[in-house]
């Protein structure tokens, strides 16, 4: 699995006057665990205290999670969790934190991201062994006031990010060179042809898209970088190269507080044939990227994030120990570390 980031913050504005939106003072980073061992915890950062505590999950329920959750999703007043071993997906309240429901386990087979739109969460699913069988998996209609599958809306070639914009989903699909469109009007699937396979969304100011154009081993190419879609016209307008870029399909990307910045993780060996990560930083306005690192030679590198002016690198060198969430200004300049659970890799957010 492929892991790696967005920031769980609570906050509340009672006066008459609207205010700035500020970032709240406590964000929660997501740990996945161990797919056969250690199942998944939340890690709470304080950043008036400048400290983390461990296990929150299990603080608000008196439980540990039975499931390795590799998304979170805030969306109406809950945060979804798409989890496998089980595979289900599973809910806690937004600001208590408690989980007061079972999840929901039928017709969702290898969950692996969702976004909502009115009543309905939509979950992209492999549905099996997809790199067997392409035909295998689609898109899981959880209708939130039954809490059930409604709908499964066919979509070969392994959706896994997916995002909602003009009234329709896209899904990046990581076995077929193409990002799908699907009205949700009525359900209807078309394609934009891409020059690799996708991963991975960022939606910017405009309502428009951000891709990553990745090169697997299933699915070779030479035109790794990201990709830029106007969801007006379902057209790729332009793409930017980008070698390494991550094969993550949960937060390599993320943009700092005005858009005019996007943190990308990408991978590359050294002359010693070692993997280590990096993170690039694409310029919004001049559309193109730096041509230095912001910060190179990380060692288990799953996620990355931007908070309280803060970018963070979430690392985790090993499934059976705890990881790190380092912390640099936005110069690139190292800050600190802050110990986390097993491979963290995401930060989750909650306004109300």
């Amino acid at each position: 699995m492929f892991l790696a980031t967005s920031v769980l913050f609570l906050s509340c504005n009672n006066n008459d006057e609207p205010e700035e939106e500020q970032e709240p003072a406590v964000a929660y980073i997501l740990n996945y665990g161990s797919y056969s061992g250690d199942k998944s915890t939340i890690t709470a950062y304080n950043s008036e205290t400048d400290a983390v505590s461990t296990d929150y999950y299990k603080t608000a329920n008196g439980v540990d999670m039975v499931s390795n959750a590799q998304y979170a999703y805030n969306y109406n007043g809950k945060i979804y969790f798409m989890g496998n071993n089980t595979d289900q997906v599973f809910w806690v309240d937004g600001v208590t934190f408690k989980q007061t429901e079972n999840g929901i386990s039928t017709n969702i087979v290898k969950p692996r991201t969702c976004a909502g739109n009115g009543n309905y969460l939509y979950v992209s699913c492999w549905g099996g062994n997809i790199w067997s069988d392409e035909s295998l998996s689609y898109i899981a209609k959880v209708n939130l006031t039954t809490k059930a599958v409604e709908k499964k809306i066919a979509l070969p070639g392994g959706p896994e990010s997916v995002v909602i914009a003009n009234n329709k989903l896209y899904a990046a699909l990581n076995y077929k060179d193409s990002v799908a469109v699907i009205n949700l009007s009525t359900d209807a699937v078309s394609y934009i042809a891409t020059p690799a396979v996708t991963s991975y969304f960022v939606k910017d100011k405009s309502n428009n898209l951000y891709v990553s154009l990745v090169s697997t081993y299933s699915d070779y190419s030479d035109k790794e970088g990201i990709g830029y879609i106007n969801t007006s016209t379902d057209k790729l307008d332009a793409t930017y190269s980008l070698g390494g870029v991550s094969t993550s399909y949960v937060n390599m990307m993320a943009p700092n507080a005005d858009f005019s910045s996007l943190y990308v993780m990408t991978s590359a060996y050294d002359a010693n044939w070692i993997l280590s990560g990096a993170v690039a930083v694409f310029d919004v306005a001049t559309k193109s990227f730096k041509a230095q690192k912001f910060v190179e030679g990380i060692s288990g590198l799953n996620g990355v994030a931007f908070y309280n002016n803060t970018v963070f690198c979430f690392v985790g060198e090993t499934v059976t120990g705890n990881g790190i969430a380092k912390a640099y200004e936005t110069n690139g300049t190292f800050i600190k570390d802050y110990e986390t659970g097993i491979s963290p890799f995401m930060l989750l957010t909650v306004t109300d």
